[in-house]
C-alpha cells in the first residue's frame, strides 16, 4: 500500500483529537474534549494493553494499568505536558503508560479513578483472549508490540469507516467484494471474480475499486492528522506507519 499524499493546507489541525486532548489541561473537559478522548481510549486501549503484556505484567495488572492511563489523562496532571508541538499522540501516551507503570507501587494508596474516567467506555473483559489470539510475535518488544498494534488499529478503524459509508449509500455488497484489494494492493487478482459476483463489468469494478482505494486513503489521513500538528508529521507518520509493514 503506497502512502496517501500529506495535506497541502494546516487548516484541518486547530480541531484535530491531538489538540482538543491538550487544550483539557485548561479545565473540565467539552462535549467536544469528550469525544476526542473517548475516540482516542478506543483507538489506543489495545496497543497499550499489548504493550503491558509484553513488558510482563499478567492479565489483571495490565488491564488494571491501561484503565489507570486513561483515568490519569483526566484526573492526573498528565496533561500539562501534552503539547501536540512536541511530539505524536501515540508517542505521549506510551509516555503516559510508562509512567504509570513506574510508579504504579506508589500509587497503590492513592485515590482510585472515578470522576470523570465514568463517563468513558473501555470495555477491557476481552482484551486477553484477543491477546491470547493474536499472532505471536516473540521478536518483538514491549515498544514494537504497541506500535504495531497502534497501526493496525488505526487501519482497520479506517476500514470500518469506509464499510459504513457503502453501508449508508446502500452499496455494502461491493464494497465487500472489492474490499480485499485494500490490503493486497496491486496484487489483487480478484476483478473477474467480483464482477461476476455483483453482475457488473471488469472495467466497472476497475473504475469501483480506484474510487475505494481514494476514499480510503482520504480517511486514513484523517485518522493520523487527528494526531499529529502540522503536515510534515502527518508525511512522517504516515511513512512510519507503512514501514512497520514492510
Amino acid at each position: 500500500m503506497s502512502a496517501p499524499a500529506p495535506p497541502t493546507s494546516q487548516s484541518v489541525f486547530p480541531s484535530t483529537r491531538w489538540t482538543l486532548i491538550s487544550q483539557m489541561q485548561d479545565g473540565a473537559p467539552t462535549a467536544q474534549h469528550q469525544a476526542a478522548l473517548s475516540t482516542i481510549c478506543g483507538t489506543y486501549w489495545y496497543p497499550l494493553y499489548v504493550f503491558a503484556r509484553r513488558f510482563g505484567k499478567n492479565e489483571d495488572e495490565a488491564r488494571d494499568v491501561v484503565q489507570d492511563c486513561f483515568a490519569h489523562l483526566i484526573e492526573g496532571d498528565h496533561l500539562k505536558s501534552a503539547d501536540p508541538l512536541r511530539g505524536r499522540l501515540r508517542t505521549f501516551l506510551l509516555t503516559v503508560m510508562r509512567n504509570i507503570m513506574q510508579h504504579q507501587e506508589q500509587r497503590k494508596q492513592a485515590q482510585k479513578r472515578g470522576g470523570g474516567s465514568s463517563t468513558l467506555s473501555l470495555d477491557l473483559k476481552d482484551a486477553e483472549g484477543r491477546y491470547l489470539n493474536d499472532p505471536p510475535a516473540t521478536d518483538a518488544t514491549p515498544e514494537q508490540a504497541y506500535e504495531r498494534k497502534w497501526a493496525l488499529t488505526l487501519l482497520e478503524t479506517t476500514r470500518q469507516k469506509l464499510r459504513a459509508s457503502y453501508l449508508e449509500a446502500g452499496k455494502v455488497e461491493l464494497f465487500d467484494h472489492l474490499s480485499p484489494a485494500l490490503a493486497e494492493g496491486e496484487r489483487w487478482t480478484g476483478h473477474a471474480q467480483a464482477a461476476a459476483n455483483l453482475g457488473i463489468d471488469v472495467g466497472t469494478v476497475r473504475v469501483s475499486l480506484h474510487r475505494m482505494r481514494k476514499r480510503y486513503r482520504d480517511l486514513l489521513l484523517e485518522q493520523v492528522a487527528a494526531t499529529v500538528s502540522s503536515d510534515g508529521d502527518v508525511r512522517a507518520e504516515l511513512a512510519y506507519l507503512m514501514g512497520l509493514f514492510a
